[in-house]
């Protein structure tokens, strides 16, 4: 059973640590230049978990043209759990939402999960 927590929760600092490694650990990955401390004070931000097992995070954020954009990282062999975590977060948001792939594996997963290329490596999954 997939669970969803926020820093707001208690929970979450159970796992502070090992979600904080992680973000560390794919940072170049995801072209992010923030702290983990900043990410989780200035952004949307979920940890998601399968059976206390740590899958990864999902954040929101709003760009300089207010354009919500979203950021993701998880631990490895965890593909199809991160499509259903991708897909479940795309309906907590009742706009568009661009993501920005850094990869060929990021760009097949948004596309898997309903995101259409807009320009270049920016893909947007249309609420209207």
């Amino acid at each position: 059973m997939i669970k969803v927590l926020i820093p707001l929760e208690k929970e979450f600092y159970k796992y502070y640590q090992e979600i904080k490694d992680l973000y560390e650990k794919s940072q170049g990955k995801m072209c992010d230049t923030n702290s983990f401390e900043f990410v989780i004070k200035e952004t949307f931000f979920y940890m998601f978990l399968n059976n206390e097992k740590l899958i990864g995070g999902i954040y929101y954020f709003l760009d300089e043209d207010n354009k919500l954009f979203l950021n993701g990282f998880a631990n490895r062999k965890m593909h199809e759990l991160c499509l259903k975590c991708l897909k479940a977060s795309l309906f907590w948001f009742n706009c568009d939402i661009y993501a920005q792939a850094q990869n060929r594996a990021s760009a097949l997963c948004l596309l898997r999960c309903g995101f259409k290329r807009d320009k270049n490596n920016v893909f947007v999954f249309k609420k209207c």
